[in-house]
C-alpha cells in the first residue's frame, strides 16, 4: 500500500468535512446537504478494499463537524459511523457495475438521511419536518453524481500505481 492510498481517503473526508462546516451563505433550511457530502466520500473509500479509512478517522470527522458547527456533540460522529457501517455491510455484495454502485450510494444516502432525521427527532423530543432532510438528500445525491464522485475518481485514478501513460514518438 502506497502513501496515496492513505492520504486520499483521509484527505478527501477531511476536506469535505471542512466544506460542510462552512456557512457558504446558504440559508439554514437548505444547508442540510453539506454534512452529507463526507458521507459520499466515506461510502466511496469504504467500498475500495485497498483504501485505508479507519473508523476512528470517520468518528473524528463527525466530531469535528459537531464542534465546528456548534451542534450536539456526537450527532454527526454517530451518523458518519453509521455511514461507514452501511458501506462496510454493502461491500459484501461485490457489485461490479457502476450503475449498481450508484444505486447503492443513493440507497445509502436515503438510509443515512432517515437515520439523521430520526436521531435529531429523538434528540429534540419532537418529530422534525422531514422536508429539509429530503431536500438535503436530493442535493447531496446531485452533488455526488456531478461533482464529488468525479473528483474522487480522479484522485483515486491518480493514486493507482501502474496507470501512468508512456508517451512515445511515432515514426
Amino acid at each position: 500500500m502506497n502513501w496515496s492510498r492513505l492520504v486520499a481517503p483521509i484527505g478527501s473526508v477531511a476536506v469535505l468535512t471542512l466544506i460542510a462546516a462552512l456557512p457558504l451563505g446558504i440559508p439554514a433550511g437548505d444547508r442540510f446537504f453539506l454534512p452529507l457530502l463526507p458521507v459520499i466520500a466515506i461510502h466511496y473509500w469504504t467500498l475500495r478494499h485497498d483504501a485505508w479509512l479507519p473508523e476512528w478517522v470517520v468518528f473524528l470527522a463527525g466530531l469535528t463537524l459537531d464542534i465546528l458547527t456548534h451542534g450536539p456533540v456526537g450527532y454527526w460522529a454517530f451518523i458518519y459511523l453509521l455511514a461507514h457501517l452501511t458501506a462496510t455491510l454493502s461491500a459484501r455484495l461485490h457489485l461490479e457495475s457502476s450503475l449498481d454502485r450508484l444505486l447503492l450510494l443513493g440507497l445509502a444516502i436515503v438510509v443515512i438521511t432517515f437515520a439523521a432525521w430520526l436521531t435529531a427527532s429523538i434528540y429534540f423530543f419532537d418529530l422534525l419536518d422531514p422536508l429539509p432532510y429530503a431536500t438535503g438528500a436530493v442535493l447531496a445525491s446531485i452533488c455526488a453524481l456531478f461533482v464529488i464522485l468525479p473528483l474522487l475518481r480522479l484522485v483515486d485514478g491518480a493514486a493507482e500505481p501502474g496507470r501512468s501513460m508512456r508517451l512515445t514518438r511515432g515514426g
